[in-house]
């Protein structure tokens, strides 16, 4: 699964664009009834286009005011994909969309702050940031029990709900997973490049 953004840079801000790692501020999320922060948050300006990680079909377009305001979340790759704060969206409800598309802008609308605060020191661009939260879905077949239903219709299950972050996890290490297999492509390509040439090298050398 890629990042949601492009240049996405997974180091603490200002030296990266991660204003809140999965699990911090256990103390703060406690009144939410969570062990600690259900997500990631992203910061960039306002503005930044928001892009689909992977393939994916929206299953909720919502306005939360006092949670994650203008937000969507989409079903792909086995997952929930959470995207909160947008500023816009440009989406709509059933609609598939592709990695890489973009599908809103990051924005604060909903539930931020502003500024400092005892549970992080950087908050820029006036609480801009984007909440992205991933929890391991499987849709319902036939009768099976489920604990989810979306606007569209869609019913399944949020695996281990009872985790503690109502089912979320930590995106850092799918996204990671994800630059690790482009890495790898990359330094098979260079491999079969090398191997070519030397091929060529004695080739050209027999010929002599």
């Amino acid at each position: 699964m890629k990042s949601p953004i492009k240049n996405y840079i997974a180091k603490k801000y200002p030296e990266g664009q991660v204003t809140q790692w999965f699990g911090e501020n256990q103390e703060l999320y406690a009144f939410l009834g969570l062990d600690g922060h259900n997500g990631l948050d992203i910061v960039s300006p306002y503005g930044t286009p928001i892009i689909a990680p992977c393939d994916m079909c929206i299953r909720e377009v919502k306005d939360d005011p006092g949670g994650y305001g203008r937000h969507i979340r989409g079903i792909g790759e086995g997952y929930e994909i959470t995207f909160g704060h947008l500023s816009e969206i440009n989406v709509i409800l059933d609609q598939k969309v592709l990695e890489g598309d973009e599908i809103g802008k990051m924005g604060n609308s909903g539930f931020v702050v502003s500024g400092a605060t005892p549970f992080w020191k950087y908050n820029p661009y006036k609480g801009t940031h984007l909440h992205f939260g991933l929890r391991k879905f499987v849709t319902r077949v036939h009768n099976e029990p489920f604990n989810m239903q979306y606007s569209t219709g869609l019913q399944g299950t949020i695996e281990n709900y009872d985790n503690g972050y109502k089912g979320a996890i930590d995106p850092t290490p799918i996204i990671q997973l994800d630059e690790s297999k482009k890495i790898k492509k990359m330094l098979t390509v260079i491999s079969l490049l090398n191997h070519t040439i030397l091929l060529l090298n004695k080739i050209i050398n027999l010929k002599k």
